[in-house]
């Protein structure tokens, strides 16, 4: 082997377990940070609150965390639906943030427009919008929907609290399942004469 060679295939045995560290904690951090679309959300509510809101929790499971699960659960005897969801899903995250106390709560007629201008931006459309004297629940879908890679935002604020979950995946094989069962072809053969 040459020197010049033999120095290379040094540098990649040296280089490569490095690499593969600062995947493995790339990986990791991303566990405990919000996916992008409601990483906007959460973005301009608390810029436009004025408030400097207390993250409780953020997690996150993309597609290489569920994969895994779904490769380690392969070998366990689950429940049809419990498997079928498990297969749906491909991507889920979930921040709660809290007001800091004695801060009076913002406008949830304002929060509303700024959710609805950060997600309009990123080319989603809210289906659900909900404020009552207390609450904000607003849904959010991207404008373009794919039946094979489907993606929801929701965001809840209590007064007091702020939540936003974010999910995508597949729901073939939730629906495969709920047509399978007994008694349901009976049901959607009344709704198809309709």
């Amino acid at each position: 082997m040459r020197p010049s060679a033999r120095r290379l295939w040094l540098w990649g045995l040296l280089v490569t377990p490095l690499l593969l560290i600062g995947l493995l904690g790339a990986g990791v951090a991303s566990c405990f940070r919000l996916g992008a679309d409601a990483r906007a959300v959460r973005n301009e509510l608390i810029k436009s609150s004025g408030v400097e809101w207390r993250q409780q929790i953020a997690l996150n499971a993309g597609w290489l965390t569920l994969g895994a699960v779904r490769a380690g659960l392969s070998c366990v005897r689950l429940d049809p639906a419990a498997r079928a969801a498990l297969q749906s899903i491909h991507g889920a995250g979930v921040g709660i943030y809290q007001l800091p106390a004695g801060t009076p709560p913002p406008n949830r007629a304002a929060m509303l427009v700024t959710a609805d201008s950060a997600m309009t931006a990123r080319g989603w459309e809210r289906v659900v919008g909900v404020i009552d004297a207390r609450d904000l629940v607003a849904v959010y879908f991207p404008k373009k929907v794919s039946v094979h890679r489907l993606k929801c935002c929701v965001l809840v604020f209590d007064g007091k609290e702020m939540v936003l979950v974010s999910a995508q995946g597949n729901p073939e094989p939730l629906l495969e399942y709920a047509l399978a069962q007994p008694g349901l072809g009976d049901r959607t053969g009344w709704l198809a004469q309709r």
